[in-house]
């Protein structure tokens, strides 16, 4: 259990880091329309990667990891084939996917507390993104949305992910040497 209390705590603190990074390139806002739609295609496939290397040692939840990744990447397609015709309906896509994303981390937050702790951020961090994603769906579909909107997510993303990281290191350090 330990180790995968480890796993979870890297991939947390290096999600924390890639989501400020991506945040501070979509809120710039001024990377012309190429560079942004790529990063917005980026996005939901960081988290495909980042489930696909959570999925290697889970144990609880898997299914539900394996639906986020098939969303991941449905998503990304979405994104790049809207971004071309009606750049606000990849927004709405970007909310689609944030809405369900959210629900999927919400359902694994909830199965993942039960065996590590530690997981109120998560759970959190799920109900948000799903209310998030309603806001983006409705802003993209009716184009008051636009991509540097989407920075402030990202953000309080790479919070819940630093405050699970944390708790989880805390629950690292409260274990017995010989348990380690």
């Amino acid at each position: 259990m330990q180790a995968r209390t480890r796993i979870l705590r890297n991939l947390y603190l290096t999600r924390t880091l890639v989501q400020i990074v991506w945040a501070a390139f979509v809120i710039k806002g001024s990377l012309g329309p190429g560079i942004t739609a790529a990063l917005l295609v980026l996005y939901p496939l960081w988290d495909v990667a980042a489930t696909l290397f959570d999925l290697r040692s889970a144990s609880e939840g898997r299914v539900i990891l394996q639906a986020n990744v098939a969303l991941g990447v449905l998503t990304a397609i979405s994104i790049g084939v809207t971004n071309v015709s009606h750049p606000a309906y990849a927004i709405a896509s970007f909310g689609a996917w944030a809405l369900v994303a959210g629900l999927l981390q919400l359902a694994v937050g909830i199965a993942r507390r039960k065996q590590l702790g530690g997981q109120w951020a998560m759970i959190l961090s799920g109900a948000q993104s799903t209310a998030a994603g309603v806001a983006f769906t409705l802003g993209g579909l009716s184009g008051k949305l636009h991509a540097k909107d989407l920075g402030g997510y990202a953000v309080f993303g790479a919070v819940y992910f630093l405050i699970t990281a944390l708790l989880l290191q805390r629950k690292l350090h409260q274990q017995p040497l010989e348990s380690r």
